[in-house]
């Protein structure tokens, strides 16, 4: 979430970036990210109140959007059924939402962590293998588990979901900013700085690698 721009008029012939009309020089002026707004043009996408001075989520194509917007469009928890703030580590499978802490096994409660395999009852609920072992043989379920195969990350532009959620670096657990460079290696994201190996510390931006329950290795390593 970023705070309400700040005024800096220039000294050159400047437009709305919103309008694309050019500014007089009664005119008041937003400014975000080296853009500048009418007061009335910095405005939520969602409902179309002003955002000057007020907290606001970006999201893509030069848009923004309000607090209130963005916490009524959240994804639901299907486990809790709460809503799932921006920022707030969460998991997503087969298009379902669920907070980290949500998603555990039916069995034993023990919360199942990125990473590791876990089997799908196939009603809405989840077992960690530990558990699933001791299913009868009637346990129609299946298991999922990360490719165990090196497999090339990639350099990608991060962008926000249409909740204005942005993805959670999966080494260090902060936020990657939406419309800067990350790590992407299967499904999750990583700051540019936290894509090494996690025993041999090399870079992991052009060189073969790998999940390994929390960590990511090169295939040297793995």
């Amino acid at each position: 979430m970023s705070g309400g721009p700040t005024t800096n008029r220039p000294l050159t012939k400047t437009y709305c970036e919103s309008c694309r009309k050019i500014f007089t020089p009664r005119d008041p002026m937003q400014l975000y990210q080296d853009r500048y707004y009418h007061p009335q043009c910095f405005c939520c996408s969602q409902c179309g109140n002003s955002l000057a001075g007020k907290p606001f989520y970006p999201k893509p194509n030069n848009q923004f959007q309000c607090e209130s917007c963005n916490n009524a469009l959240a994804p639901i928890c299907i486990m809790c059924n709460q809503k799932i703030p921006s920022g707030t580590t969460a998991k997503r499978y087969k298009d379902r939402h669920f907070h980290s802490d949500c998603f555990r096994c039916c069995k034993c409660i023990a919360v199942i962590p990125d990473g590791h395999n876990f089997v799908d009852m196939l009603d809405g609920r989840f077992q960690c293998l530990t558990c699933s072992k001791h299913v009868t043989g009637m346990y129609q379920g299946k298991e999922h588990a990360p490719s165990l195969e090196n497999t090339y990350g990639e350099i990608t532009m991060v962008q926000c979901d249409q909740a204005g959620r942005i993805p959670i670096c999966d080494k260090c657990t902060r936020p990657v900013p939406s419309e800067e460079e990350a790590f992407k290696h299967d499904t999750r994201y990583y700051h540019l700085d936290c894509a090494h190996c996690n025993r041999c510390r090399k870079k992991l931006l052009r060189i073969p690698c790998r999940k390994l329950g929390s960590a990511l290795v090169c295939h040297t390593c793995s």
